[in-house]
């Protein structure tokens, strides 16, 4: 019994040969059938037909009588089977047999039926360039199963955006003969306020040698906010070198004042005090409106932003001690560090002098870091 080949709801004829690859998700079909017709212009009209066929898309079957031997069905792929090419061979030049044989090639790209996401391929990519936020850009392509809208799917393709950024651009390519949908997004990174709910505050560190010779540091200051007390408890050092501990909370109001003294094993200096000043802005814009009656409408732009001044001030025994370092070094936009003259005239409180001032302004969140001794 003979193979038979059939393309869509058409049989095509005869199979003398079959020859078929599969490369990745590519699959291919050679075959050979045997034309045949009454009468040769018969013959070229069935010639005629496979030779317009080309370009076409439909189910492959490979037949024998009524026995299905191989299929390649459209619905599992994204593109074809298509008819590629078609390519005559005359066996018998000049014979009556009204027969020719035909090499046709069929091209399909497969797919999954099940899943509509058949391919995604992306890359990140994240650029930090000083005095800007961080910038984190994605780009890919997804390819869907056929038949399905790509702006169905835009939702769930694209990158979510992560928490403390936002989406400042967006560009997005649907194909939808593919179908596939290409992407490139840009997410900033935001600043937010002060973490633990501190809205405002500040605290200073001084350290002093007293009359007996003990070095002495105290950390006094005040937070206000839903969590100024814990974060007030942050800074209390730790140990039994903790000579006094004050705190006194405002409930009406969230302000929390704090005062902190412990005594230091070792003084490099003779006495040393730093501040830190927390200023939280908004930028925003009064529109007026037409209604003298109504109120300006009030538009906020960009996102609050918190800047730091850190100034400190501190006396060496017989020489200059280095400054503090900067607590928020990344977000440092200016830095004044002074050393006095060492003038021999001069008192030995005002000789060995090292003041410092830190302007840091943020675009993210701040980590409170706890003081630390000169070394």
């Amino acid at each position: 019994m003979n193979l038979v080949l059939k393309f869509g709801d058409a049989v095509l004829g005869v199979a003398a040969g079959l020859r078929v690859r599969q490369a990745g998700e590519t699959e291919s079909w050679q075959a050979a059938i045997d034309v045949e017709a009454p009468t040769p212009a018969l013959l070229e009209t069935a010639l005629l037909a496979l030779h317009q066929a080309r370009g076409q898309t439909g189910d492959l079957e490979l037949l024998q009588g009524s026995e299905l031997v191989r299929t390649l069905a459209a619905a599992d792929c994204r593109h074809g089977p298509t008819l590629e090419s078609c390519s005559e061979v005359d066996t018998a030049p000049g014979s009556a047999h009204n027969r020719r044989r035909v090499t046709l090639e069929f091209e399909a790209a497969l797919q999954d039926a099940a899943i509509v996401v058949q391919s995604h391929s992306f890359t990140l990519r994240l650029e930090s360039r000083a005095g800007h936020p961080d910038v984190l850009r994605q780009a890919g392509q997804a390819i869907l199963r056929a038949g399905e809208n790509p702006a169905d799917h835009e939702a769930a393709i694209l990158p979510a955006l992560a928490a403390g950024w936002r989406r400042v651009g967006r560009v997005v390519t649907r194909d939808a003969a593919a179908p596939a949908l290409s992407y490139e997004v840009a997410d900033e990174q935001v600043f937010t306020p002060l973490p633990a709910g501190v809205d405002d505050g500040h605290y200073i560190i001084s350290e002093s040698v007293g009359p007996d010779g003990a070095a002495q540091r105290v950390i006094s200051g005040f937070f206000t906010g839903a969590g100024a007390r814990q974060r007030a408890l942050e800074l209390r050092p730790s140990g039994e070198r903790v000579v006094a501990a004050r705190i006194s909370e405002n409930r009406f109001t969230r302000r929390v004042d704090f005062e902190f003294r412990e005594l230091l094993e070792t003084a490099d200096t003779a006495a040393l005090t730093e501040t830190l000043t927390f200023t939280t802005t908004r930028r925003v814009i009064d529109q007026p409106l037409l209604d003298t009656a109504l109120p300006a409408y009030r538009q906020q732009i960009g996102a609050p932003q918190t800047e730091v001044i850190q100034v400190g001030t501190a006396v060496g025994n017989g020489h200059h001690v280095s400054p503090n370092a900067p607590r928020y070094a990344a977000d440092l936009l200016e830095r004044r560090v002074q050393y006095s003259l060492p003038h021999a005239g001069l008192p030995a409180d005002q000789r060995w002098v090292t003041t410092w001032r830190y302007v840091s302004r943020s675009r993210h969140a701040i980590a409170e870091q706890p003081p630390k001794e000169l070394s």
